[in-house]
């Protein structure tokens, strides 16, 4: 009930902030900002989920989404995601981790997107040639964390080419808490960078913050919102769930569906995203069918792998936390001179636990010992004075013999 109550206020702040952000972000500032392809989002389980992922982990997927999330990687990952785009166009994106025990997260990632072969057409409307338009984006991620509170941050550079390029830095901030175990919020803000200049005209990124939330429902059942304050558009919702079943020991699968609100305005059918997952050991597969309406169908396909140890993470843990384990493997070693010493003042706990022990059995070998030493002697005088009785009997025994002799006589 305690966790019901905490999602509700939660999901009631977010509607809350949706409500009010209306009346300051609009459809008016539509096409005011460059650079369009870094709204793509990437990653098919993220899709698959309406792409509300501020609050969860998805894998290297979380380089693009919040860095904060890459606190909870485990291992080495590499992943790999195809988008089969509308006409000619192919999206692609690449990205590792390295997770280390205690310097925090580090990844790296790279979004690109080809256009294939444009005609260049003059206003006459003669073919001049033709040209390759493409955008990229690298991805230098860090992340770290304190206590229930996850960090993170990428450094991006970002270049577009047309028949002129332009190229712009720009930085991810993304944070997450953990106010449960099974409720979580996160918050990110992206491409906050400089302006992108093509020949003389001068325009800004496509700045987002977003906010969200994720409660497990059941421990197999995973529900997310967040809800998003784009600077060239209005304010939208997503929602996403994903449901796990485990069909045999190390495999899993995952059954996904979500809503992403900034299509809504789109003819036809896009009111949902499916997708799913197929995880066995560190090797891990999915799939993501993402419609858009009128405009066309679009597929996402993801792979990743795990490899390396398994990273014991010890940045939360302070120095002198590990100090006392210390002092007690010394204080194992020296039992017996702490016993011996009797008339120190100051003893080590491991000498305060055994005193019964040791006084005790003191005493009790004391008086074997005693009982051991009197006994000889209590043995070798009963035989002395056995032997002296036994002499004096032979005496006189002998003596009465000699009598009697001469008597006879």
């Amino acid at each position: 009930m305690r966790y019901l109550k905490s999602l509700f206020i939660m999901f009631a702040l977010i509607f809350f902030s949706y409500a009010n952000a209306q009346a300051f972000f609009s459809k008016d500032d539509i096409g005011s900002t460059t650079a369009q392809f870094l709204k793509l989002g990437i990653g098919a389980k993220s899709a698959g989920m309406g792409n509300a992922v501020t609050s969860v982990y998805n894998g290297t997927d979380a380089v693009y989404w919040n860095p904060a999330n890459l606190n909870y990687a485990e291992k080495k990952e590499l992943s790999f995601s195809h988008t089969i785009w509308f006409e000619d166009v192919n999206y692609e994106w690449l990205a590792f981790v390295l997770p280390t025990s205690e310097y925090g997260v580090f990844g790296l990632g790279m979004q690109y997107v080809s256009y294939g072969n444009i005609d260049k057409i003059d206003n006459q409307q003669i073919s001049d040639g033709s040209i390759s338009p493409l955008d990229m984006a690298l991805y230098l991620s860090y992340a770290n964390s304190n206590g229930n509170l996850d960090f993170g941050l990428n450094l991006k550079y970002i270049y577009s080419k047309i028949e002129q390029s332009a190229s712009a830095i720009a930085l991810d901030l993304g944070a997450k808490y953990n106010l449960t175990d099974k409720i979580a919020v996160g918050a990110a803000l992206t491409n906050f960078g400089t302006e992108m200049k093509f020949d003389k005209e001068t325009e800004s990124l496509p700045l987002l913050f977003k906010i969200g939330a994720s409660y497990f429902v059941i421990n197999d059942w995973l529900v997310s919102l967040d809800l998003n304050f784009p600077n060239d558009n209005e304010v939208y919702v997503n929602f996403g769930t994903q449901y796990n079943i485990e069909i045999a020991e190390n495999l899993n699968f995952d059954l996904r569906a979500g809503y992403e609100g900034r299509n809504k305005d789109i003819p036809g059918f896009n009111w949902i995203n499916l997708g799913f997952g197929l995880e066995y050991l560190d090797y891990v597969f999915d799939y993501a069918f993402v419609p858009y309406g009128d405009i066309g169908m679009t597929h996402r396909f993801s792979f990743s792998i795990k490899f390396g140890k398994t990273v014991e993470k010890n940045n939360t843990v302070s120095p002198t936390e590990t100090t006392p384990s210390v002092e007690v493997q010394t204080e194992t070693k020296e039992p017996e001179k702490s016993a011996e010493k009797t008339d120190t003042p100051k003893q080590t706990t491991q000498t305060r636990q055994q005193p019964e022990i040791t006084e005790t059995s003191k005493p009790a070998e004391k008086t074997a010992a005693q009982k051991q030493q009197v006994a000889p002697q209590t043995e070798k005088k009963e035989t002395v004075e056995k032997a002296e009785k036994t002499n004096t009997t032979q005496q006189q025994t002998k003596k009465v013999n000699t009598q009697t002799q001469a008597g006879k006589k």
